[in-house]
């Protein structure tokens, strides 16, 4: 980590201020304590939520909404595939959610060519 950066875990923000940029945030930090802060530059990292609600009762999902999948993108439900960020496979990335969508759609062939 470098000296000149700071990371606020648990923070949030409430506002961020700035004339043509952002140069000022009001950050509240888990006590309820309300600060603001000049900054030169920022990161924000929000909590991905899967968009699972239309298979919520078709298969298993963890504790987070995100469906359960196996290492052939499988769900708990036979015929039924899953990739990219509505999976319980963490990475959030472009790239690996089209190679997971490249096994899934492997995996249905499989699936589906002794059924024709």
């Amino acid at each position: 980590r470098a000296a000149n950066v700071t990371i606020l875990e648990r923070y949030h923000v409430k506002a961020v201020k700035g004339n043509g940029y952002c140069n000022r945030v009001v950050v509240q930090s888990p006590t309820g304590e309300q600060q603001e802060i000049d900054i030169d530059g920022a990161f924000v990292e929000e909590a991905l939520l899967p968009n699972s609600e239309m298979v919520a009762d078709l298969v298993a999902l963890d504790e987070s909404g995100f469906i359960k999948v196996d290492c052939y993108n499988r769900s708990s439900t036979p015929g039924i595939f899953a990739a990219g960020d509505v999976t319980n496979i963490y990475a959030e990335q472009v790239l690996v959610a089209v190679g997971e969508g490249v096994k899934a759609a492997l995996s249905a062939y499989d699936y589906l060519l002794p059924r024709l």
